[in-house]
C-alpha cells in the first residue's frame, strides 16, 4: 500500500490538472478515510488539549532517562513552543515510510526507554523526600510541573519515575470512586484494593485505552488501502502490550503467586464476615430509644443488611464522592489500617516489580497491571501519608465543586430574576404603549367630536333664528293675525 504522504502529493497534483479524472476521486476518498482513522485514534489516545502528537504517544519514550530534557520538552509543548519531532526514534521522514525501519526503531526504543527509566528512578530516589522536616541546601530537589519545588504536606511521588509533584498540580486518583466488580466485593479495611497508584503527567502521556479498544482500531486499520506511520506504531504497541500481558499472566498463574492471591481472597472474606460490635451496639441503642423507627421496616432491614456485611457500610464503593461527611468518616478510620498482610519473598517481589514497571510504561490499560499492583501493595505497610493526601485533595475538590455549584446556582437565580425583571419591563412597556395608543385614539375621537360639534353649531347658527329675528317675525305674525281678524 502507498504511504499517505505520497497519496496527498498525487491528489495535490491531480487537482491542478484541468481534466476531471475518476482516479483523482478515488485517491481523495482514500486520503479522507485515512485522515478519519487518524482522527479517531487521536481521540482514543490523546488527552484533552494534549501537548503530544499521536505518533509521539504511540512510540516509546527513548529519552526517558533524561529528566531535564523530558521536562523542558513537556513545558515547551504545554506552552505551545515545541515543534513536532520529525526524527522520532531516530527516524527521518523518509525512514518513516519504511515499515521495517519503524519496527526496528520501535524495538530499540523499548530497550532505551526501559534503561532510561531505571536510571531516572535511581536519580530521583536519591533526592530527599519533600515530606522530611528539613532539606539539605546542596542536595538536588524535585521540581514539579509548575516549576516550583514540592515541599511539605500535599506532595506526591510518582510510582514510575519516583519524582515528587504537588498534589494540586497533577491529576490524582479518587479513592471513593474506584471501580469494583460489586458493591460487597471488599471491605473498608482491604486497603490494598484501593486505587492509590499515581503516575505523573510526564509518565502518563495519554488516556491509556483498554486493549480491546486498540484491537478495534487495528481492525479498522487493516481495511485502509493506505499506510500511515501511526498505524505501524500502533501495531508495534499492540504487540508489545500482548507480549507483556502473556508474561504477566504466566507470573500470576505460578503456584507461589496463586497461593498469595488465595490468601488475599480469604482475608477479604474474613473482613466481610467480621462483625462490627461498636456499630451494632450503636444501632441497637438507637432503635430502642427511637420507637418511631419501628414502623419503617424497609429502612431497618436495609441498615441491618448493610451492618451484617461488616465494613460494607463504609466501604469506598458505597461512599458517595460528593459528601464531605463520608470523607471525614474514611479519614477517621485510617488508623485501623494495618499491614503488610502478605509476606512477599524477594524471589517473587523482584519479578513482579519489574513487570509492574514495564506495565506502567505501556500506554495501554490492562487488568493484570492492577492485580500485580494489589499484590505489591499487600506486601508492604499502607502508605497513610499518600492516602491522607488523596483525601485532602478530594476534600478540596469537593469544596471547590460545591462552591462552583453554589455560584452556578446563584448565577441561575440572578438570571431568573433578571429574566423576570425583563419580562416585567416588557409588560410595562406594552401596557404603556397600549395606554398611549388608547389615549391617542380617545383624544383623536374627542377632537373629532369637538370638530363635529363645532361644525354642527355653525350649521345651527344659520338654521336657528336669533332672538331679534324672532321678535321681528312675531310682530309680523301679530299684524297678519290682526288683519285677518279685521
Amino acid at each position: 500500500y502507498p504511504c499517505l504522504d505520497d497519496l496527498e502529493g498525487l491528489v495535490a497534483v491531480g487537482r491542478d490538472l484541468p481534466v476531471g479524472l475518476e482516479q483523482l476521486r478515488q485517491l481523495e476518498l482514500q486520503v479522507l478515510t485515512a485522515h478519519s482513522w487518524r482522527e479517531k485514534a487521536s481521540k482514543t489516545f490523546l488527552k484533552k488539549n494534549s501537548c503530544y502528537t499521536l505518533l509521539e504517544v504511540l512510540c516509546p519514550c527513548a529519552d526517558a532517562g533524561s529528566d531535564s530534557t523530558k521536562r523542558s520538552r513537556w513545558r515547551e509543548k504545554a506552552l505551545g513552543l515545541y515543534q513536532c519531532d520529525t526524527e522520532l526514534l531516530g527516524l527521518s521522514a523518509q525512514d518513516l515510510r519504511d515499515p521495517g525501519s519503524v519496527v526496528v526503531a520501535f524495538k530499540e526504543g523499548e530497550q532505551k526507554e526501559k534503561e532510561g527509566i531505571l536510571q531516572l528512578r535511581r536519580t530521583n530516589s536519591a533526592k530527599p523526600s519533600p515530606l522530611a522536616p528539613s532539606l539539605m541546601a546542596s542536595s538536588p530537589t524535585s521540581i514539579c510541573v509548575c516549576g516550583q519545588v514540592p515541599a511539605g504536606v500535599g506532595a506526591l511521588q510518582c510510582d514510575l519515575c519516583q519524582d515528587w509533584f504537588h498534589g494540586q498540580c497533577v491529576s490524582v486518583p479518587h479513592l471513593l470512586t474506584s471501580p469494583k466488580p460489586s458493591l460487597t466485593s471488599s471491605s473498608l479495611l482491604a486497603w490494598w484494593e484501593w486505587d492509590t497508584k499515581f503516575l505523573c503527567p510526564l509518565c502518563m502521556r495519554s488516556r491509556r485505552p483498554r486493549l480491546e479498544t486498540i484491537l478495534a482500531l487495528l481492525v479498522a486499520l487493516q481495511r485502509l488501502p493506505v499506510r500511515l506511520p501511526e498505524g505501524e506504531a500502533l501495531q508495534c504497541l499492540t504487540e508489545r502490550a500482548i507480549g507483556w500481558q502473556d508474561r504477566a499472566r504466566k507470573a500470576l498463574a505460578s503456584e507461589e503467586v496463586t497461593a498469595l492471591l488465595r490468601q488475599l481472597a480469604e482475608l477479604r472474606q474474613q473482613l466481610q464476615a467480621k462483625p462490627r460490635p461498636e456499630e451494632a451496639s450503636v444501632y441497637t441503642s438507637a432503635t430502642s430509644c427511637d420507637p418511631i423507627r419501628e414502623g419503617s421496616g424497609n429502612t431497618i432491614s436495609k441498615v441491618q443488611g448493610l451492618l451484617e456485611n461488616g465494613d460494607s457500610v463504609t466501604s469506598p464503593e458505597n461512599i458517595a464522592p460528593g459528601k464531605g461527611s463520608d470523607l471525614e468518616l474514611l479519614s477517621s478510620l485510617l488508623p485501623q489500617l494495618t499491614g503488610p498482610v502478605l509476606e512477599l519473598p524477594e524471589a517473587i517481589r523482584a519479578p513482579l516489580e519489574e513487570l509492574m514497571m514495564e506495565g506502567d510504561l505501556l500506554e495501554v490499560t490492562l487488568d493484570e497491571n492492577h492485580s500485580i499492583w494489589q499484590l505489591l501493595q499487600a506486601g508492604q505497610p499502607p502508605d497513610l501519608d499518600r492516602i491522607r493526601t488523596f483525601l485532602e485533595l478530594e476534600k478540596l475538590e469537593h469544596q471547590g465543586s460545591r462552591t462552583r455549584s453554589q455560584a452556578l446556582e446563584r448565577r441561575r437565580r440572578r438570571q431568573k430574576v433578571d429574566q423576570g425583571r425583563k419580562v416585567e419591563d416588557l409588560v410595562q412597556q406594552e401596557l404603556q404603549s397600549k395606554r398611549a395608543r388608547s389615549s391617542g385614539i380617545i383624544s383623536q375621537v374627542g377632537r373629532e367630536e369637538e370638530h363635529y360639534q363645532e361644525k354642527a353649531d355653525g350649521e345651527n347658527m344659520f338654521l336657528t333664528p336669533s332672538t331679534d329675528h324672532s321678535r321681528f317675525l312675531k310682530g309680523n305674525q301679530n299684524s297678519l293675525q290682526h288683519k285677518d281678524s279685521g
